[in-house]
């Protein structure tokens, strides 16, 4: 078989194999049987050449997997084809592709359940817990015979593992500049007790809010391996500064012409309440671009595509278009709004499914819309922040340290978000006031404490460290409440803000 047609056909295995692979899907919290199904593969692969193959799997299971899923679509496909091959050439049996991957990955899943069950005795037998999941991945590691250290690259930072592993909980603190009356530096410690982590910027154009918004994020990277999104939803400038991107260890994008590599609906097949919940979240986005969508597209919106979300992997806009289309064309429905909204936002192309949420998001972009139209952007900018929920979600407490302090995984940080916040957008929202426990700090670059009001879900009451820079906003209570009393800011010089220090307003000198 060439590469092109191994991609294409299925692969299955033994029904009791696919009912382990589903099992070990859960405990790991993965998203898909395929991943697993990799583990398995890859586990008997490595097993010494005397080791013999079970036989010929039953496969009444129906479950079936696809080459382009199995061994993904990037570069990798030829690894795992070439290692088949080598792993065939050596048997005395000939096996078609089809049999030799049913009979591996039957051994090994096999080999990672038992893995994971001795695991779990282990655990509840030791004194000290430290984890079935910790002890399982020890398995993993002794299986393999890695070493016991590697060394660092030369000038790259090791990768901070979604699973936060690698990550190291220690202070953050961020130096402000100096307070105006006493002379003294203000320093925030961003992932203190009792307070949020998260940060709003506010400020007239020409006050510094960008300046002090990337300031911060130099600081965070000096101190933490924290990958950065930093999305621009003004100008666009922030894509022509190469020095920012070498500081930040950013890929940089500029949408539309350049597409946003991420698998935005990634894991939508693993149930139907996660195809049910991703096709709710897309909904919200798309409702927001266009408000007058009604009850019933949305209805026709549903039936679409939930099942379409449980059926497939690697969704793309473009294959949503499609299957909206036959929706209509099977039921007699005429185009309306939400089609032609539809085929409006794939005439250019913005994501492709390169890349799984737990790589993309473990890598530092800065992506800009200034060439984009409105509802483009706005579309793009709602999948991103749906996609960050979603992985958010299904991750697991980031660690503490003795003193309390949580480490940091990821900073989302947008600048000009004053639209975005006007959107009153729910993943938004949810990633603002759930997500600290996970580690993830949010950074808003606005123009004025009035873009707040009317947000909704309080934002404001989940911010850390307000820093306002001279604006003529007036003295709304969203401003009272947040500087503890009436305030104002038209008449701060260029360079100083006010924030709170011990519940009470003060003036730093910022730049």
């Amino acid at each position: 078989m060439t590469t092109e047609e191994i991609m294409g056909i299925s692969f299955s295995t033994s029904e009791k194999a696919v009912e382990q692979t589903e099992e070990l899907r859960r405990n790991l919290g993965l998203p898909t049987k395929a991943q697993v199904a990799r583990m398995a593969i890859g586990l008997s692969l490595g097993l010494s050449d005397g080791e013999c193959l079970p036989s010929s799997p039953d496969k009444k299971d129906k479950t079936i997997i696809k080459g382009a899923t199995l061994f993904g679509d990037g570069a990798g496909r030829h690894l795992w084809q070439a290692l088949l091959v080598a792993d065939g050439s050596r048997r005395t049996e000939k096996f078609s592709a089809q049999e030799l991957v049913a009979r591996h990955w039957q051994r090994g899943v096999a080999l990672l359940v038992q893995d994971w069950r001795d695991a779990e005795q282990e655990d509840e037998a030791a004194a000290e817990k430290s984890g079935v999941y910790g002890r399982f991945v020890g398995k993993l590691m002794r299986r393999a015979d890695l070493p016991e250290t590697a060394d660092k690259p030369n000038g790259d930072d090791p990768p901070s593992l979604p699973d936060g592993k690698q990550l190291v909980a220690k202070a953050v603190r961020l130096h402000l500049g100096k307070e105006v009356d006493s002379e003294e530096d203000f320093v925030w410690t961003v992932n203190g007790v009792g307070y949020a982590p998260h940060i709003a910027i506010m400020g007239e154009s020409g006050s510094g809010k960008t300046r002090v918004l990337l300031e911060m994020l130099r600081q965070f990277k000096e101190q933490a391996i924290v990958p950065v999104l930093l999305l621009d939803l003004g100008k666009g400038e922030l894509a022509d500064q190469p020095e920012l991107a070498r500081e930040l260890g950013a890929n940089v994008l500029k949408v539309p012409d350049v597409t946003i590599p991420l698998d935005m609906f990634n894991g939508s097949n693993v149930s139907p309440e996660a195809a049910g919940d991703v096709v709710l979240g897309f909904q919200d986005s798309i409702t927001k671009v266009n408000p007058r969508i009604g009850d019933k597209q949305k209805d026709n919106f549903r039936r679409a595509l939930i099942p379409f979300f449980q059926r497939n992997e690697h969704i793309t806009l473009e294959k949503i278009r499609d299957c909206l289309d036959r929706y209509y064309q099977e039921n007699d429905l005429r185009p309306d709004s939400l089609s032609g909204l539809l085929n409006e936002l794939t005439l250019r192309l913005l994501f492709t499914s390169e890349m799984a949420p737990a790589d993309f998001f473990s890598r530092s972009w800065i992506i800009t819309f200034a060439q984009a139209r409105e509802s483009t952007r706005n579309l793009a900018v709602y999948l991103l922040l749906d996609a960050l929920n979603t992985y958010m979600k299904r991750l697991s407490e980031a660690l503490r340290d003795a003193q309390g302090h949580r480490a940091i995984r990821m900073i989302l940080a947008v600048d000009e978000a004053r639209d975005l916040l006007g959107s009153r957008h729910k993943a938004l929202s949810d990633n603002i006031r759930l997500h600290r426990s996970k580690g993830l700090v949010v950074a808003l670059a606005s123009q004025s404490p009035d873009d707040y009001d009317g947000a909704g879900d309080d934002y404001l009451e989940n911010i850390g460290l307000p820093v306002c820079l001279k604006t003529n906003a007036s003295a709304t209570e969203i401003i009272k409440n947040m500087f503890k009393g009436k305030a104002s800011f038209a008449g701060l010089e260029p360079g100083v803000c006010m924030t709170i220090k011990e519940n009470r307003p003060i003036r730093v000198q910022v730049y």
